[in-house]
């Protein structure tokens, strides 16, 4: 990266504003980086409209709404991977032309999707009035009468737990001035009329409230409780027409979806570039920018600063600077940066592995996974997706990525002879009766799981090498070349001493001499050199805290068994499946119900399996590849160009 700073006319910062997003790859600094002295701050203002941005804002969180308004209830089939509409650069005048058209036509469906929100509230209004009246269907006086000449007519409720039959043996007792009528009883509550003379109606309440009698009130509604469940339920037919009628007009926009959609993503660019006007200090005849470029396209920003006649200076970080992170790797490598992403990018001055690890975390997904009949459905769906999709960004990495992944496991199903477990013996034994066996390129990992634990840990070891390798050449390249070789260096004789002393005792014991030395050389080096930073009886203690360490090797080095457990999950699990699918028998019935077995189960297990390997590939990186170099905390590069999420502007160059 370089650090830009530009000062233009001010009557060429709109022109050059406009380049500079063409341009696409500035990243313009924050107003709080500019210059804050004293004649700065007296003679500079900034150059902002927080208006216009909140208006700018409005409109594309209308237009937003309005394609969600439209996938809800327009007749539009959506693709299984959506991509960009491609605009050819001298077409985007035409379409800012339409414009005005496309406003008109969001500001319509907002509302009529207003519309249809206020017969849904009303619909939703009449349900609660429905379920409010249907306990009364019995209940044969108008509901709005609640007094004669001499009595009062109360409407309500008591819980189930009361006794609704000692309640109306009350009522009938010859000293009581009241009447109840049971209209429903339900779960929870007892629905009542009480019919009470004028001047009991004290006493009467007083023998209702023993039994929790809740009044309910009717003053809305006119007629008996079926007149008025009746009219709720032509008003109920009448609103669904009105609905269906208003979701019928919203869908006759599906054809202007796409315009609404160039729509937004040109609002979302002038609002872009009035945006950045927020980092811009201005005095009344000049404007001054500063940002970051990727060195690379240096020339051709001189190039645009000149051709708009600027004063511009282009220089490198200073050590204090916080740099924007852009990491950059060859076409085969860059499905793996979504990984690298995923877990931070690498701080500016660290190192971006991603092109070393990638070869690691193929191979370990394919032994995962270790099924070439997976790994073939795999590899053959992504490559099918990318030839018909032009996926851009994490879509196209993720899929990208994924068919590298069935490739290797492909590979490594057929070193292991796992071709959906073992369907072709199977298939064969019991449909065909006559066993046909494929075997295996290198050997079976459940006939002989050692072999594959042994090769697993040598994998491992191999992985954390390199990583210590990368911490030796981020040392060498800071000058610090001693601590590359008391650090990494005694580990590399350790670690490497301790494994032909291991292996080579059985097989040439000399060897497992030379082994043994090595061990011991390695730790005694970490032992005088661990606490050579620190003072006094720090310098033995920091050596014993180096050589401890050995634990978080040997922790690092198992953790690859994962590569067994997981490979071996996979096959046996196809293994048993293809067991149970094959207990049918021969025969039509036994083939059928073998396939829908093998479609079922296979399914489940490529997909947990598939899984499975995705995330432990992901932990092999994160915890013990990086652990052994990564410096995280990279800020991401974001450059100021046209950030449109569904047209894609073609350039002429």
């Amino acid at each position: 990266m370089k650090k830009v700073a530009v000062m233009c006319l001010a009557s060429e910062k709109d022109s050059l504003l406009t380049q500079l997003m063409d341009f696409g790859a500035m990243e313009v600094r924050s107003r709080s980086d500019m210059p804050s002295d004293e004649i700065w701050t007296r003679n500079t203002s900034t150059d902002e409209d927080s208006k216009v941005i909140s208006e700018y804002d409005e409109s594309i969180g209308k237009a937003k709404s309005a394609i969600e308004i439209l996938n809800k209830y327009g007749k539009i089939k959506e693709p299984l991977f959506i991509t960009k509409m491609k605009v050819k650069e001298d077409g985007v005048h035409l379409l800012r032309s339409k414009r005005g058209q496309t406003h008109r036509d969001v500001e319509h469906i907002l509302g009529l999707n207003e519309q249809l929100l206020k017969l849904r509230e009303e619909t939703n209004k009449l349900e609660q009035d429905r379920a409010y009246l249907i306990p009364w269907r019995k209940y044969g006086l108008p509901l709005e009468k609640t007094e004669t000449k001499t009595a009062r007519i109360l409407l309500g409720t008591i819980p189930v737990d009361k006794s609704l039959e000692q309640l109306v043996a009350v009522a009938k007792e010859p000293d009581k001035a009241f009447f109840i009528s049971v209209a429903e009883s339900r779960k929870d509550y007892h629905y009542i009329g009480a019919i009470i003379k004028s001047d009991a109606l004290e006493s009467t309440m007083e023998v209702l409230k023993d039994y929790g009698f809740t009044a309910m009130s009717f003053s809305d509604y006119l007629g008996t409780a079926d007149e008025n469940l009746q009219r709720i339920f032509d008003e109920q037919k009448r609103i669904e027409k009105e609905i269906e009628a208003t979701v019928e007009k919203i869908s006759a926009f599906s054809k202007a979806k796409e315009e609404i959609e160039v729509y937004a993503d040109f609002l979302t660019i002038d609002r872009d570039k009035e945006k950045v006007r927020e980092n811009l200090l201005k005095t009344k005849k000049v404007c001054f920018i500063q940002g970051w470029i990727p060195a690379v396209t240096e020339e051709k920003l001189k190039r645009i600063l000149e051709e708009r006649g600027c004063y511009y200076f282009i220089e490198e970080p200073a050590e204090e600077d916080q740099v924007p992170v852009l990491i950059e790797n060859k076409s085969m490598f860059v499905p793996f940066e979504g990984i690298t992403e995923m877990y931070s990018l690498p701080d500016y001055r660290g190192f971006d592995p991603t092109s070393i690890f990638a070869a690691f975390y193929a191979i370990f997904f394919g032994i995962m996974l270790s099924d070439a009949g997976y790994g073939i459905l795999m590899a053959v769906a992504c490559g099918v997706i990318l030839k018909k999709y032009e996926l851009e960004g994490s879509a196209y990495k993720m899929i990208k990525l994924f068919l590298y992944c069935g490739l290797s496991t492909a590979f490594w199903g057929a070193m292991f002879g796992g071709w959906f477990g073992d369907i072709i013996q199977v298939f064969s034994r019991v449909i065909l009766n006559h066993e046909v066996v494929i075997k295996p390129i290198w050997f079976n990992p459940i006939d002989d799981p050692m072999k594959l634990l042994i090769f697993s840990l040598a994998l491992g070891v191999l992985h954390l090498f390199v990583g210590m390798g990368i911490k030796s050449y981020m040392q060498i390249r800071e000058g610090k070349w001693l601590d590359a070789f008391f650090d990494q260096g005694f580990w590399y004789i350790l670690l490497t001493g301790a494994i032909i002393w291991a292996a080579a005792g059985s097989i040439y014991p000399p060897m497992a001499d030379i082994g043994k030395y090595m061990f011991i050389g390695g730790a005694v080096g970490l032992l005088l050199t661990g606490g050579r930073h620190s003072k006094g009886f720090g310098k033995v203690v920091g050596g014993l805290a180096a050589l401890y360490n050995i634990t978080g090797y040997l922790s690092d080095i198992l953790s690859y068994s994962r590569l067994l457990a997981l490979g071996l999950a996979t096959g046996v699990i196809a293994q048993v499946i293809n067991t149970m699918g094959g207990l049918f028998g021969g025969g039509i019935v036994g083939g059928i119900l073998l396939m829908v077995v093998f479609i079922f189960g296979h399914s489940l297990n490529f997909a947990i399996n598939a899984l499975g390997s995705y995330v432990h590939s992901c932990r092999l990186q994160y915890i013990e590849f990086f652990g052994k170099f990564y410096e995280d905390g990279g800020e991401p590069f974001k450059p100021f160009k046209e950030n449109t999420k569904y047209i894609k502007i073609l350039k002429e160059k």
